[in-house]
């Protein structure tokens, strides 16, 4: 049975677009499309053949389940765990699916190449530096430790990586003092290393701005899906939205100045208005957060939210609009619609998150329709 009160639509077309236009923006870096967190809301087991397609080098993941969706697609493309692994899921990735695991520990290092010892088969791994996102990886102090990692008899160090803390904000002197620490920990490694290791650092938004920096790899999740973690930056005008999200009037109302609209009694009309209601809330997704913030669009227009978002219900205000609004008009809660666009960057900062919240939210709450 199909959903009727919203319509979450995804263009494989625009994803495949956007892949092509960042690898040849990167070449000759070889390309990590993210796809973790289901395609973040994306749909992963609907796009993965698509990133595929479209050139990808690797497919960023995080759980073993994620791996295995890719792996029964048939895909053979190369998958790199973006986080640390427990030991069940080592376990299960090194006999089937065939994960590049990063190691930010010298326990998970010697775990993993006492495997690849008792298999007779090295474990291709990343090495994981901490330059100053703080949530794991090795201290650029490390250097000992790294050198007896570099020397484990299981291991096959495939890769060197850190991940940028900052590269979306406005000042990027942290982004350039981590690049500058990370080179001098590889510089420092430079014996121990393979001649044709994969050098990464970059996210998406290192990538559209430090392009030149961009090493031997970029991981790039937002861009590839057409938005930004920060309205600090643009991106590059070829990256489109994948993703779009509408829904329908389903009642306009007359109500009188004075009356309260909403759980909480958080609005409060200043004046005779017409007050549409929406078959959609934080059920299917529209955050809870965007009371009296949100902004949808109806007949080409912004229209403000006005009170709670509840469960299933979201009320705009329509009284300024031109023309009669009926049961049954399209509304655009993120989309275009005439010369007007809403963004997920626009409503995630109204609400102090990103994009990804969103993303995340619409596409596992609800149908999604794919346009090839």
């Amino acid at each position: 049975m199909n959903q009727h009160h919203i319509e979450v639509t995804v263009s494989a077309r625009k994803f495949k677009d956007n892949i092509r236009y960042i690898r040849d923006f990167v070449a000759p870096a070889k390309l990590c499309v993210v796809m973790k967190a289901n395609a973040y809301g994306h749909g992963l087991k609907q796009l993965a053949t698509t990133a595929v397609v479209a050139g990808t080098d690797y497919i960023g993941i995080c759980t073993n389940p994620e791996a295995t969706t890719i792996r029964d697609l048939g895909l053979d493309v190369k998958l790199l765990r973006l986080r640390m692994a427990l030991p069940q899921e080592l376990e299960e990735s090194m006999h089937r699916l065939d994960i590049e695991e990063q190691v930010g520990t010298m326990e998970a290092a010697e775990y993993l190449s006492d495997a690849g010892v008792r298999r007779n088969k090295k474990i291709p791994v990343h090495i994981n530096i901490d330059t100053g996102m703080g949530r794991s990886g090795f201290f650029s102090s490390q250097i000992e430790e790294l050198k007896k990692v570099c020397a484990l008899p299981g291991l096959s160090i495939v890769g060197i990586m850190t991940h940028f803390a900052g590269a979306d904000g406005k000042e990027l002197a942290f982004t350039e003092k981590q690049m500058a620490d990370f080179y001098d920990v590889r510089t420092a490694l430079n014996d121990y290393l393979p001649e044709n290791l994969l050098t990464h650092t970059h996210n998406s938004a290192a990538t559209v701005r430090l392009t030149p920096k961009c090493n031997s790899l970029v991981r790039v999740g937002a861009a590839c899906y057409g938005v930004r973690t920060s309205r600090d930056f643009e991106n590059p005008l070829e990256l489109k939205p994948v993703m779009s999200v509408k829904t329908r009037v389903a009642q306009v109302r007359k109500i009188p100045a004075g009356k309260t609209i909403g759980y909480g009694s958080l609005y409060t009309t200043q004046r005779d208005s017409l007050i549409a209601s929406l078959p959609v809330g934080f059920g299917e997704g529209y955050p809870r957060s965007l009371f009296n913030k949100g902004i949808v669009l109806i007949q080409g227009q912004r229209c403000p939210v006005v009170g709670r978002v509840s469960l299933n219900i979201t009320t705009v205000d329509v009284t300024d609009l031109p023309k009669e609004v009926k049961w049954g008009d399209e509304v655009v809660l993120v989309g275009n619609q005439g010369n007007e666009e809403i963004t997920f960057e626009e409503l995630a900062d109204k609400f102090q998150s990103v994009h990804t919240e969103i993303n995340l939210m619409a596409g596992f709450m609800n149908q999604v329709s794919y346009l090839y």
